[in-house]
C-alpha cells in the first residue's frame, strides 16, 4: 500500500479504524525516535562540542552529562540546557 493510497482511503475508515491506525502510527514514531536516541547516545560523550537550533535560535555548547533521552549542555551562559539528543549535532 502506498502513502497516496492510504491518504485516499482515510475518509472511508470508521472511527475505531482511525483510532487503531493512530495508535500504530504513534507506536512507530516512538520506535523511530528511540532508535535515533540510541544512536545519538552511542556517538555523544561528555566533553563533546555540540550545536542545536531551538526556540531561541542557534546554540553551541559542551555536553556535561548524557542522560537517557536528553543531554545537559553548558553554553557558557547563565544556566545549562537540557536538550533532547535528537536535536544535537556534534561539532567536529
Amino acid at each position: 500500500m502506498s502513502y497516496r493510497t492510504i491518504l485516499a482511503d482515510l475518509p472511508m475508515l470508521t472511527e475505531s479504524e482511525l483510532r487503531s491506525l493512530n495508535r500504530l502510527v504513534v507506536s512507530q514514531l516512538k520506535t523511530v525516535r528511540a532508535i535515533d536516541c540510541e544512536e545519538k547516545r552511542s556517538i555523544l560523550r561528555e566533553g563533546d562540542r555540540v550545536s542545536w537550533s531551538g526556540r531561541r535560535g542557534y546554540h553551541e555548547g559542551t555536553i556535561v552529562r548524557v542522560k537517557r533521552k536528553k543531554a545537559i549542555v553548558n553554553t557558557g551562559e547563565f544556566r545549562d540546557w537540557d536538550v533532547p539528543l535528537n536535536m544535537l549535532k556534534k561539532i567536529a
